[in-house]
């Protein structure tokens, strides 16, 4: 081991290599080799021999736990940690090693005195070694939906790291705003504030309350706060509670003090944040939800069970990823089909179909085949949501096979294994489920009627249905009940965001005009802003609510990248505006980016005249592009390809194509290949794409529809360009 003896020892204990674990280095760099080399069980041998015979050395305990954590035997690896620690308290490698491993074995309220200890051990020595057990934290959190402690946790993980550390948390913090899939209220920042305490012991406790929470340790932090907000009554002390419950994971208790401080707030706009949280934390944690169900069943002929599904004409055959998509790990189906609710024509182009009888996917059923080599059978997974869906799904299954089909194919049901379990089909909250809706279209029917239907149901569902849902927000009153009524204003104004936040990761942008005018509810006011106003502490709903028209440049532009971080569509649409209405600062942005969200923001709220008007900004932009401007164009104007190929019936659409085919073809010929690939998919009349024309490329090309990422053929002009092809 290669070290100064005058370095930091590796063990980090925080004294010098020389009068810590310098005796033993040698050893357990010759262990460490043999962990790399896969002799795991040799290495774990020596170190229990040099554990014995020094055990005043840190370093062998912490290499014992670290090898066990990177086999993952989280548990084993307490015990040589423990051990440390009897002979060195205040290790805090060992502590935060410790405080990792109970986390990753047993869970995070579990581990949670381990983790406090562990956060304040290392604050007392090196702060920075509490980084890889703040980063886990927040990744596991996020996996398990406690995304405001997540977020809480990515941010900890900032400020103890080290600076070599920090670009790559900073990453991870951009890559957990821009999750469209999280409510964007849990979304951006979210600070503890600060107040006006005039008693010096409750001043006292606060500093301790905010000491606690800047380590880390969010529950006994909570606990302070809540003292002081029961001593004071003061609404920043119940918000500051709340957020430090939230963070510890306690999202029960959270919301119960979110309401309180909602009760409690004066200001309408921050009583309707609070009250937001609370319904959001609330809703995350009910468990009033439409679960899914799973069938799984054992078949001996695959080809038999197959062909009996394709012969009912209520279930439909799906594509299954391709070998480059699929896990390794997991057994992929070989065949997938939806159960609708309805028969379906697959050959027409749905001139049939309207609201009253779209096919509704009620189930799917995956088929995976056997496995020789492991002894296992092939298996169905038929699964649904309960109620009438499971019901249905299961009665068209069975009429599908019969029962001699049952017999041909040597059906079985099997037990239910909840570990072994693939049902991909997540709890939807009771409150939700009239707003989820899974349709299925024959392949030919145009994408803007699919789209026009789209719209059609979320007006229904937004004006009518949600408006006749009871929300446990509303103490169990529907929207429609609680208008007008004084004490419900600030919650029904709350479920409207909460409901924002559902549309959003529907893929519906809400539009507050389209709830019924009767309910009375309205977007909150714009806060009040000047040229000193500063936003670095704005949550993401409040940054909704800044006027982009009012503020300065230089403003402007801070709000413009946290605009595009969030990408609230309502807010960031009125930003990008702005931006474009101001010279200064047009020349600091990325037109293109600027045209293409404009782009995609109206594509998504089905305005497709303004959609076109940005393509065509878009196009005119990259005309003026000093460099790579062909390549550039060429994206725009696949990109109007894509959006007018949705509606195969524009007149002007064979003239569109048959103008990419003369300006680009010749200099990129894989675009003829795609115009080809587009022309027999969608059945589209070009007769200007005749034998003379394709005569031109020569051999056609074998391969396929040419994506991203791939290079052109060796002889192209421009071999090794590449194109980005909307849609992919």
């Amino acid at each position: 081991m290669s070290i100064d003896s005058y370095d930091p020892c590796p063990c980090n204990s925080g004294k010098k290599y020389k009068f810590c674990c310098h005796s033993i280095g040698d050893e357990i760099s010759k262990i460490s080799h043999l962990h790399e080399t896969h002799q795991t069980a040799t290495a774990l041998q020596l170190l229990d021999r040099l554990k014995i015979n020094h055990p005043e050395q840190p370093l062998s305990f912490i290499t014992e736990a670290q090898i066990l954590m990177a086999e993952r035997r989280f548990e084993d690896a307490c015990k040589p940690l423990e051990q440390c620690l009897e002979r060195d308290p205040d290790h805090p490698a060992a502590h935060s090693l410790l405080a990792t491993s109970t986390f990753l074995a047993q869970g995070y309220k579990q581990a949670q005195k381990t983790i406090y200890t562990a956060l304040q051990k290392c604050a007392a020595v090196d702060v920075s070694l509490a980084t890889p057990l703040a980063i886990s934290i927040a990744i596991a959190l996020q996996m398990r939906g406690f995304y405001l402690a997540a977020r809480e946790h990515f941010a900890l993980a900032m400020r103890v790291a080290s600076q070599e550390y920090q670009q790559n948390l900073f990453m991870n913090l951009l890559e957990f705003d821009g999750d469209d899939q999280i409510p964007y209220q849990f979304r951006g920042v979210h600070i503890l504030e600060r107040c006006t305490i005039e008693d010096s012991e409750h001043q006292e406790t606060f500093e301790r309350a905010q000491r606690l929470a800047n380590l880390g340790c969010y529950r006994l932090a909570a606990g302070l706060f809540k003292q002081l907000a029961e001593a004071t009554g003061q609404v920043t002390l119940w918000k500051n509670a709340a957020f430090c419950y939230a963070w510890a994971t306690d999202e029960t208790k959270s919301a119960e003090l979110f309401h309180k401080a909602a009760s409690l707030e004066n200001d309408f706009a921050e009583a309707v944040e609070l009250e937001t949280l609370a319904q959001l934390l609330d809703l995350n944690n009910t468990d009033e939800v439409v679960d899914s169900i799973e069938k799984v069943y054992e078949v001996d002929s695959v080809s038999k069970f197959i062909t009996l599904l394709e012969q009912h004409t209520q279930i439909l055959r799906g594509n299954v990823p391709s070998e480059q998509e699929q896990d390794v790990d997991e057994n992929t189906p070989i065949a997938y089909f939806q159960i609708l609710s309805t028969p379906i024509d697959v050959k027409s182009r749905g001139e049939e179909i309207d609201l009253d009888n779209v096919p509704v996917v009620i189930g799917d059923i995956d088929v995976i085949d056997a496995d020789r080599q492991m002894e296992q059978p092939a298996i169905v997974r038929l699964y649904a949501y309960e109620g009438e869906q499971i019901t249905l799904a299961e009665k068209l299954f069975g009429e599908a096979l019969g029962e001699q089909g049952k017999k041909d194919c040597g059906l079985k049901v099997l037990d239910q294994d909840d570990e072994a379990s693939s049902n991909p089909l997540s709890p939807v909250p009771s409150e939700q489920w009239p707003l989820f809706f899974r349709w299925s279209f024959p392949q030919k029917m145009p994408i803007i009627k699919r789209r026009e239907l789209e719209a059609l149901q979320w007006k229904k569902l937004l004006s009518e249905a949600w408006a006749n849902t009871k929300l446990a927000g509303l103490d169990g009153k529907t929207p429609q009940e609680a208008a007008g009524k004084d004490n419900l204003k600030v919650a029904l104004t709350a479920a409207a965001y909460v409901l924002d936040a559902q549309s959003l990761s529907l893929g519906h942008f809400l539009k507050f005009d389209e709830l019924d005018p009767k309910l009375g509810i309205s977007e909150l006011p714009n806060l009040s802003v000047d040229k000193s106003s500063r936003f670095n502490t704005c949550s993401s709903m409040t940054q909704n609510r800044i006027p982009a028209k009012e503020l300065s440049n230089e403003q402007l532009m801070y709000i413009f990248n946290r605009a595009l971080l969030i990408r609230h569509p309502r807010f960031l649409y009125e930003v990008l505006l702005e931006i474009l209405s101001r010279e200064e600062c047009k020349k600091e942005v990325d037109l293109d980016r600027v045209y293409s969200t404009l782009t995609e923001i109206c594509h998504k709220r089905h305005h497709r005249d303004e959609t076109l008007s940005w393509i065509h900004k878009g196009q005119e932009n990259a005309q003026t592009q000093p460099t790579n401007a062909f390549e550039s164009e060429l994206q725009w104007k696949m990109r109007e390809l894509s959006f007018r190929l949705e509606d195969t019936s524009d007149p002007g659409l064979s003239d569109f194509m048959k103008q990419i085919w003369n300006q680009y073809g010749k200099k990129t010929p894989q675009i003829k290949e795609y115009l080809k690939a587009f022309a027999q998919a969608f059945e589209l009349d070009v007769s200007w794409m005749n034998q003379s024309a394709l005569a031109e490329l020569g051999t056609t090309s074998s391969e396929g529809i040419w994506s991203p990422g791939e290079t052109a053929p060796d002889d192209s002009p421009d071999s090794g360009q590449k194109l980005w092809l909307p849609g992919e």
